[in-house]
């Protein structure tokens, strides 16, 4: 452990339970461009304290990328059939119901996928989880998972276990930018190339 856990990090890591609030429970209808919103925020937020590592590692960026937003949405499709089997099924409608691909959400979103990787895997994972606890990388699975108890989805808590394990791998082994093209490529495919309620109707 060579750093030291701060007040800073301590509002920092608290921000997540927060502001989750806004896209889950005050602006549900707009939850896209919320979400993308509160995620740049957060960005910016630990950018602005130098404590993100944020890396892109020779050229095995390129198949990290490609292949793990491919293998997520893969995971999703299986994820749409337990939801189907469970009872679950309208959290997957109610994420859906706000998506609407206009320029602004559709913009939006790549912007998405990189900020959740700069804070997510350049923060907690490579500043807070590494280097002030000393801890394995996927450690940093855990507070993404739980920051979703805040969307009320139970659905939600454990779509983000295969999402943090998935990127945070990308990051540890091709930097936080490869895991952030792959997030944002992930979230095209999921919510508008193939999305899931359309595959399993």
């Amino acid at each position: 452990m060579g750093r030291r856990f701060t007040r800073l990090d301590a509002l920092l890591v608290a921000l997540p339970w927060l502001l989750f609030a806004v896209p889950f429970q005050l602006a549900r209808p707009r939850l896209v461009e919320a979400m993308s919103a509160v995620s740049i925020l957060l960005a910016l937020g630990v950018l602005a304290t130098g404590r993100a590592s944020i890396s892109l590692k020779g050229i095995r960026w390129v198949p990290y990328s490609l292949g793990s937003a491919v293998a997520l949405y893969l995971v999703f499709l299986a994820g749409g059939v337990f939801a189907r089997t469970t009872g679950m099924w309208w959290q997957v409608e109610a994420v859906y119901s706000s998506v609407r691909p206009g320029a602004l959400q559709l913009a939006g979103v790549f912007f998405l996928g990189l900020a959740e990787e700069v804070y997510w895997r350049g923060y907690v994972q490579g500043y807070v989880v590494k280097r002030v606890l000393g801890k394995g990388w996927w450690l940093s699975t855990v507070p993404y998972s739980l920051v979703h108890f805040v969307s009320g989805m139970p659905l939600l808590i454990l779509a983000a276990i295969p999402v943090g394990l998935i990127f945070g791998l990308v990051a540890e082994r091709a930097g936080v930018v490869a895991s952030g093209l792959g997030h944002s490529l992930w979230l095209y495919l999921v919510l508008y190339v193939l999305p899931v309620t359309v595959v399993l109707s």
